[in-house]
């Protein structure tokens, strides 16, 4: 599926409230992941309806676990750290890298062999990086390779068993890398430490410890003793908050463009996600964060945004990992701004759903911005020329969805390729987008 997106001609628009920015993709993995292995029934709202959480979901099922999802209401009956059985069929992930990653730390330490792959993009994405601290622990897993490359990637083949605990220093900051590990130290019977080069998203720790985990943190190093039951919270259900890295596109879109001013309500606001707000608020953004709660669980809050006039600015390197799924947007604010955005220790855009910070020069190439592209980041000045232009998205929901952000800022006429990859992360994209004015078209 292809979008276009006609020239418009933009004028102010008036102030509007968005209360349907989707659940928190991240959280919504994690809801499944932890309500399985807990003992009792967990039940949330907000839950993610798209393809990457609803796959999580089919694994879990598949490996025995009963769940009722109505809408964005999900109810998981959980069946205990034990209670997992051997799946009749491959486990399929489709497209999500954190999906596959977190699981795996999971079914390494199950009394029975899995197999576990995704979509053709899953199928190349590096799995060293957790398949080394996993083997540390004793687990077996091998995969697959691919010619010219030295890493190892689904399908994945895992032979379950006891794990042991270590202690592993991550190589680069990772929070999925971080997440696989401290899941699979729940089946181990010590403690394992795992030491961060840089504080990540912190997600998992924080809904292992609404279930009850002996899990702490100590400066860099975050500690979880194994074999502790986890117990569903009782008499509550755990509101899922709109999901910032999704809020981000029309956050950026308010900044931009001539609106009287865009709210988005319940968004996430987590101190590890919220990276972008801070980075747009150093470079000049008028935005407003207010009604502020959930801060026993996951924080949210009222976002507003109004047209702002930025300056672009160094990034420095150790808010990499806190925005690194937000840099495409976030490169799409720095064409309608002052100066020069520079990125570095930005390595893992890389390796996501696809090299992105090639995906992000092609986009620079196409509308006369000056892009200059390094190893582990960029440099970026100008403002779009006003020439029409054709991006393929190469099946990367973030970069298609960037673009079509940018088409209608910049009052250009544009084509995105492949846009069916946007129901991975975001349902409702389109529709926000239509009320809101922007002019589009879908063809199959």
């Amino acid at each position: 599926m292809n979008c276009h997106i006609p020239k418009n001609t933009l004028s102010t628009r008036p102030e509007t409230t968005i209360t349907t920015i989707p659940g928190d993709k991240s959280l919504s993995h994690r809801a499944v992941i932890l309500g399985s292995l807990a003992e009792g029934r967990s039940t949330f709202s907000g839950f993610l309806t798209a393809e990457d959480c609803l796959n999580s979901l089919k694994v879990f099922k598949s490996l025995g676990i009963e769940a009722t999802q109505i809408g964005t209401d999900l109810s998981v009956h959980g069946k205990g750290l034990s209670g997992l059985r051997a799946p009749k069929t491959t486990l399929d992930v489709g497209n999500s890298g954190t999906g596959i990653r977190l699981i795996t730390g999971v079914l390494a330490a199950q009394a029975f062999d899995t197999q576990i792959t995704g979509d053709a993009s899953i199928q190349k994405r590096p799995m060293k990086r957790i398949i080394t601290p996993l083997s540390l622990m004793g687990a077996q897993i091998t995969g697959q390779s691919l010619p010219g490359k030295t890493d190892i990637y689904p399908m994945l083949s895992i032979q379950g068993g006891q794990l042991n605990a270590i202690t592993y220093t991550l190589p680069v900051a990772s929070a999925q890398v971080k997440s696989a590990i401290l899941l699979a130290s729940l089946f181990s019977k010590d403690v394992t430490t795992v030491i961060e080069p840089e504080a990540t998203r912190d997600h998992t720790e924080r809904m292992l410890q609404g279930y009850g985990a002996d899990i702490r943190r100590e400066g860099t190093s975050i500690m979880c003793s194994g074999r502790k039951p986890l117990i569903a919270p009782q008499g509550r259900t755990i509101q899922i908050p709109a999901d910032i890295s999704s809020a981000a596109f029309f956050i950026v879109l308010g900044l931009i463009t001539p609106h009287q001013g865009l709210h988005f309500t319940h968004v996430g606001i987590n101190p590890t996600r919220d990276a972008l707000l801070n980075v747009l608020k150093a470079m000049g953004a008028n935005i407003n964060i207010h009604s502020i709660a959930g801060e026993d669980f996951e924080p949210h809050a009222t976002i507003s945004v109004y047209p702002s006039e930025m300056t672009n600015i160094d990034l420095d390197p150790t808010v990499i990992p806190f925005l690194i799924d937000e840099i495409p947007i976030l490169a799409v604010a720095a064409m309608f701004a002052k100066g020069t955005l520079r990125v570095t220790g930005a390595k893992e855009l890389r390796v996501k759903e696809s090299d992105r910070i090639a995906a992000i020069a092609r986009i620079a190439a196409a509308i006369g911005v000056t892009l200059n592209e390094t190893d582990d980041g960029f440099s970026l000045t100008g403002r779009p020329q006003g020439a029409n232009f054709t991006l393929d998205s190469h099946g990367d929901h973030r970069i298609a969805m960037s673009g079509i952000v940018l088409a209608y800022a910049a009052e250009m006429s544009a084509t995105v390729i492949d846009c069916a990859c946007i129901q991975t992360s975001f349902p409702n994209f389109f529709e926000i987008l239509t009320g809101l004015g922007v002019e589009c078209t879908l063809e199959s």
